[in-house]
């Protein structure tokens, strides 16, 4: 199956049966909890669902205790929320494959480009396998004791990580609490890159290339690309620009100055500390999210409706 900007999609619903009889289909239900709305809306669902579809199983989760998924074993996961809820989601389903279709309940809706009446009226096509679906790039980001050496990592090393966690959107350093400058070294497959002082850094997959590094000036990926952006925050330079690298890169950063409260962000939810003696290596993780796709709504469309992307002056 190929979608409209091209790119090869997979079958993704339990296949037909010799016989032609749909094979039971498990979809998880995954609410933010924090939004009655969305509580209420996956409940509706969950009984809505079996009513349309014959062979469906559904259950409801709740986004926050959702680590129990993977005893249920979804063909797919929906959840109610906003794109925070699918970050969430996406950290939970590592390595299980499902894919996730997103119903919007938050203010921006760019990952969750469903509505509710969009989920329903394509029901059908979404039993039938005729959705469109693209795989999300997601990165990995671990933090280490540096014991003094400067590292120059181009490769995974066997020390263990004091902390690790993927991400769909990005990887922040913030510069934190009293929120002085910090200054930081960055290595690329083991090249000294740049040593620079600013607020922080970002390093970013091409579906968080919409997020925080749009606001700072970062460029803007299809979400088809396999790359990365590393982009400065309020770097205290004129010429440090954003980069894009290969999806394949290592990124080494070394801090050389910390605030007490600098920390290490994982798709705007998770913080870690980051100290003098640590050092940080972002790559590509080795799992990615399966999208669903508002076959409605292309990526430009997406990017016209919700960011307002290269409208004219009083359009």
């Amino acid at each position: 199956m190929v979608n409209r900007n091209g790119v090869v999609t997979e079958a993704y619903w339990p296949q037909r049966l010799p016989d032609g009889i749909l094979s039971l289909m498990r979809m998880a239900l995954i609410a933010n909890m924090n939004k009655p709305d969305a509580a209420s809306a996956a409940q509706e669902l969950a009984a809505w669902v079996p009513r349309q579809v014959p062979n469906t199983q559904t259950r409801f989760f709740a986004v926050a205790g959702a680590q129990s998924l993977a005893d249920f074993r979804p063909d797919v996961v929906v959840t109610l929320g906003g794109d925070g809820t699918i970050l969430q989601t996406a950290r939970i389903l590592l390595g299980q494959g499902a894919p996730v279709l997103g119903i919007n309940f938050g203010k921006l809706g760019y990952l969750a480009a469903f509505s509710m009446d969009d989920f329903k009226s394509n029901i059908a096509a979404i039993v039938d396998n005729r959705m469109p679906l693209t795989t999300r790039m997601m990165i990995r980001g671990g933090i280490y004791e540096s014991f003094g050496d400067s590292p120059n990592h181009s490769q995974p090393t066997s020390q263990a990580p004091l902390f690790e966690h993927a991400a769909l959107n990005d990887i922040v350093i913030n510069s934190g609490a009293p929120f002085r400058m910090i200054e930081i070294k960055v290595r690329i497959d083991g090249h000294d890159t740049t040593t620079f002082r600013g607020d922080g850094l970002i390093v970013s997959t091409p579906s968080g290339s919409t997020g925080y590094n749009l606001s700072a000036n970062g460029p803007l990926l299809s979400p088809d690309v396999s790359a990365m952006v590393i982009t400065p925050i309020c770097a205290h330079s004129l010429s440090f620009r954003p980069v894009v690298i290969a999806d394949d890169a290592v990124v080494c950063i070394e801090p050389a100055r910390v605030n007490e409260g600098t920390r290490v962000c994982f798709d705007g939810q998770l913080l870690e500390p980051l100290r003098l003696d640590h050092y940080i290596l972002i790559r590509r993780a080795e799992q990615s999210l399966k999208l669903v796709e508002n076959p409605a709504l292309s990526h430009w469309q997406l990017l016209a409706n919700k960011l307002q992307w290269a409208t004219s002056p009083g359009a």
